[in-house]
């Protein structure tokens, strides 16, 4: 029975649909407000740290921003101390981390920002272990949901069905909330009840890459947790991220179908081929521990429920089932988890207004929408609409990161920005634009006496 007032209870059951990290994150984030929470998902949840079919992207490179870990420990007390007991690498996302953005490496320096080294297997796995534990929270494997039951502009509960057939079943509910991400049937559930579906926005980035986990064989990395080389002249891209068993996942792809062919050849080549060689010198005789993991994302897409006119009561969208990004840029899960703390705040207060609910998650998935496509967009192929903002925005973020090369403090406010730790606007402030301008005249200036020196 949930421990709080009867004040503080918003009713005796919410359902959450997908026991990914969405589907984690919003259980912890309502269980405090309802007598029971049952997290339904399609497969079968392994007990222990495994790939699953319904995370598709559980092979590949992943990382929580510093923001987002923050979250998921506000949401789970000593969740970090959890990851790191199990063997997580914790790391300053400064000092323990090569940043190749804008055509050079950020300077180095302390941010005292935390990010963390682990498989998306052993992530999910313990966050899993945590929710299970709590005394409310049921988890209900291999259950699909069929559709929202409701009328009247008032959602019941659910339909469901046990995966791969059976007999039906309901169940009801005071809040339903959907978490199923990309394959999420909310706009046609929307349909069925009578009211208008979201827009929907996409950049066809059409991404792909290669992933696989290495023991390296030399100490290139040192004490980096984490070394990434993002597009800059080609759309390719290269993450190297130190793994909680000691090992190293490399993941090498591009935009506009960039992956290398799955020889051991074409890897190492398309690696050297990178604009900076960290990642071709870690994998330099390095031994192989799984098989190649290719995997293609065709486009970033979100879906605009904040311009939605009428939302039914007891029925919410969290995570992926709003947007999903580019996974080159490791957006998705901390989007989740900051979501998941302003549901968790507006239920603090009061019973939750979708529309609100829709304009706080709307503002915090636009940060990395804006991050995501403005950067793929640069390449004329992507296709997608582009905006004078998003212009303006690019044409500034050239200046800075040319300027953070140098200025450890530039390159830490773009990272505690582009990790969620500060927003957008913190580019703007007159301390940061001074500092670039700055960087930027010395720049051209040393620029121009090579150039005369030359002549």
């Amino acid at each position: 029975m949930n421990h709080l007032s009867r004040t503080s209870r918003h009713g005796a059951h919410a359902v959450v649909i997908g026991a990914s990290m969405g589907g984690l994150v919003a259980a912890a984030a309502v269980a405090p407000y309802f007598d029971r929470v049952t997290v339904l998902d399609h497969d079968a949840l392994p007990t222990e740290p495994a790939p699953r079919r319904g995370v598709p992207q559980g092979r590949h490179a992943h990382a929580l921003q510093p923001g987002g870990l923050l979250a998921l420990e506000d949401l789970l007390p000593g969740i970090t101390d959890d990851l790191v007991a199990g063997g997580g690498r914790a790391g300053d996302a400064s000092g323990n981390c090569g940043w190749w953005i804008g055509g050079g490496t950020l300077a180095r320096g302390i941010a005292g920002n935390v990010v963390m080294g682990i498989t998306r297997p052993y992530l999910e796995h313990t966050v899993r272990t945590r929710i299970a534990a709590l005394p409310n929270v049921t988890l209900r494997d291999q259950t699909d949901v069929v559709a929202p039951l409701g009328k009247d502009g008032h959602v019941r509960g659910v339909a469901v069905t046990p995966t791969g057939g059976g007999t039906a079943d309901e169940i009801s509910a005071d809040l339903v909330i959907d978490c199923s991400g990309r394959v999420s049937k909310l706009p046609d559930w929307l349909t069925g009840l009578g009211l208008p579906a979201p827009e929907e926005e996409r950049v066809h980035c059409k991404m792909s890459y290669l992933t696989r986990r290495w023991r390296f064989a030399n100490d290139v990395m040192g004490a980096d947790v984490f070394q990434v080389i993002t597009p800059d002249a080609t759309p390719h891209f290269g993450v190297c991220i130190l793994q909680e068993d000691g090992t190293y996942i490399v993941t090498l792809g591009g935009l506009l179908d960039g992956a290398p062919a799955k020889t051991d050849e074409a890897y190492l080549a398309f690696a050297r081929a990178l604009s900076v060689g960290r990642i071709a010198d870690a994998l330099d005789g390095a031994e192989p521990v799984t098989e190649f993991q290719p995997s293609h994302f065709p486009y970033s897409r979100r879906r605009r429920y904040d311009r939605v006119a009428t939302h039914p009561v007891g029925l919410l969208a969290l995570g992926d089932s709003i947007a999903s990004f580019n996974p080159m840029y490791g957006q998705g899960m901390s989007v989740a988890a900051l979501q998941a703390v302003a549901l968790r705040d507006m239920l603090r207060r009061g019973p939750v207004d979708p529309k609100a609910y829709y304009r706080k998650a709307h503002g915090l998935e636009d940060v990395a929408w804006k991050i995501t496509t403005s950067g793929d967009l640069r390449f004329d192929e992507v296709e997608g609409k582009r905006t004078p903002d998003m212009k303006f925005m690019n044409s500034y973020l050239d200046r800075l990161t040319l300027a953070a090369r140098t200025d450890p403090v530039l390159a830490q406010q773009f990272l505690r920005v582009a990790g969620f730790i500060d927003p957008p606007t913190a580019f703007f402030k007159p301390s940061v634009l001074m500092r670039v301008f700055r960087r930027n005249r010395s720049a051209a200036t040393e620029a121009t006496a090579t150039s005369a020196a030359a002549a």
